[in-house]
């Protein structure tokens, strides 16, 4: 079973008027340092509209129910909800971006082969200190069957 949000998504692409954004590979740049400010290269200016701003962020946090993939990067514009700045709409629109090139992807559930057991596997990883904001540790974690 394929669990997926493609409608909801293209809905979100509809409202934000980029569905015929070009797609890219990830969510957002790896080397992308985001601040309340903007970022640690950019000093920016507040959003247009803070409000589109956090519901187009909060329709994110949804989609992270089938889209685990996606946590991490929801989760740092999440930082921003009180006083977005325009690196920071950048960032969001990076993540659409990346699902309009996914937007066929799903939380995909299988059952066990018959006669054998169910197996789990877990992984995490941390960030010691390294968030930029306020020097909070980060974790994550994944788990497969």
């Amino acid at each position: 079973m394929l669990l997926s949000q493609a409608k909801y998504i293209h809905d979100l692409l509809e409202k934000v008027k980029m569905v015929d954004a070009k797609p890219i590979l990830t969510p957002l740049p790896s080397d992308l340092k985001l601040t309340k400010h903007g970022t640690t290269k950019i000093v920016s200016v507040p959003v247009a509209d803070a409000t589109l701003y956090q519901s187009v962020v909060g329709a994110l946090q949804y989609i992270t129910v089938t889209r685990p993939e996606l946590s991490y990067s929801v989760n740092k514009v999440c930082q921003f909800m009180s006083e977005p700045m325009e690196e920071h709409w950048k960032a969001v629109k990076c993540i659409l971006r990346y699902l309009k090139g996914t937007i066929d992807y799903g939380l995909s559930l299988k059952s066990a082969p018959q006669g054998e057991p169910y197996t789990l596997e877990a992984f995490c990883d941390a960030d010691w200190g390294m968030d930029m904001v306020d020097r909070r540790s980060i974790s994550g974690y994944f788990l497969q069957s």
